[in-house]
């Protein structure tokens, strides 16, 4: 659908027309265009009728805040793919999400601020769990979701020190949950189970971000995720570890060590990693040659990228598009 609004409409419109999570149906997705006078914006929803998922890509044309908030009982999982997430609540409490992080809050009544600035592009994948259902999961496994029960309890995110770095895991996740619907009659039930894969995940990384006997401190999160964005941004011809330590203002040694402790590996497998990621798409979705996929994918001879792929997938890549055609 194609809306047009002005841009102190867009928190009312957003509640209004998203926020309700109930659903008729065992699974449905929609797509929404939203055209303002400042702001445009897209929304992707998938929903079941416990559970629903938003893909929200927003672009501003000048610096601009949005007034709203969220009137139902869930907890929010908020992941920033794109941009920056800036977030005022009304009692001043102040959070900035930025790209490849990620972090977890109570839905609330309360009017919040969402800052954006121009030119941006925002792009952010959010999850809503209503009370109920993260209830009945606490009284299920209260040893594991003890800090969801903290979090209701106290209405406010559940890392005041900083956010959760977003993993590769959780973006794989995040694209099986946005395409759920190729399912078919198993959609609802894989919708649900992936996430609460991702929500699985999620805490992994909290107790990583709070475990006192981590190899690694708070105080580097920033740097790590820096070295992350740098990585992903150059993964053709990437920096060398020299480089990307002197760029985030750390020693190679406690780069490496402290990397490999936050995002579960090393440097060298992490762009291995995010490479095959990229491959992997674009042998699912378009019909370039191996060859022009290996050099997209960073990689300068076809025959060392095939090398590579049969090493992550265990089939050659040509083999690998015949199967998933």
């Amino acid at each position: 659908m194609e809306y047009s609004i002005t841009h102190n409409e867009i928190g009312q419109f957003y509640n209004n027309n998203y926020a309700k999570v109930c659903s008729d149906n065992a699974f449905s997705s929609r797509c929404d265009n939203i055209t303002s006078d400042i702001l445009n914006m897209s929304v992707n929803e998938w929903r079941t009728p416990e559970l629903k998922a938003h893909l929200i890509q927003t672009q501003a044309q000048r610096d601009v805040q949005i007034l709203g908030g969220i009137k139902e009982e869930a907890v929010v999982l908020h992941f920033v793919c794109n941009g920056t997430t800036a977030i005022t609540e009304e009692q001043a409490h102040s959070s900035i999400i930025k790209r490849n992080a990620n972090n977890v809050f109570c839905a609330t009544e309360n009017a919040v601020k969402h800052s954006f600035r121009k030119g941006e592009n925002n792009i952010y994948f959010k999850v809503f769990l209503p009370y109920s259902y993260i209830n009945t999961k606490i009284e299920q496994y209260p040893d594991v979701f003890g800090t969801l029960s903290t979090m209701i309890k106290n209405q406010c995110p559940v890392l005041k020190n900083g956010n959760i770095a977003t993993t590769l895991e959780m973006k794989t996740v995040i694209k099986q949950i946005r395409s759920a619907q190729a399912m078919g009659t198993l959609a609802p039930i894989y919708f649900e189970t992936k996430i609460q894969e991702l929500l699985l995940l999620q805490l992994q990384q909290m107790q990583k971000h709070t475990c006192p006997d981590c190899k690694y401190y708070t105080h580097y999160q920033e740097q790590l995720n820096e070295a992350r964005n740098l990585i992903e941004n150059d993964f053709q011809t990437p920096p060398t570890i020299a480089q990307l330590a002197q760029e985030v203002g750390m020693s190679e040694t406690v780069l490496k060590t402290n990397f490999k402790n936050y995002f579960g590996n090393t440097i060298y497998g992490y762009l291995f990693e995010y490479r095959m990621n990229i491959a992997e798409k674009l042998l699912q979705n378009t019909t370039y040659t191996i060859a022009e996929i290996a050099e997209q994918s960073g990689y300068e001879h076809a025959s060392h990228f095939t090398t590579a792929f049969k090493r992550k997938f265990g089939v050659s890549p040509t083999s690998y598009r015949i199967r998933t055609a």
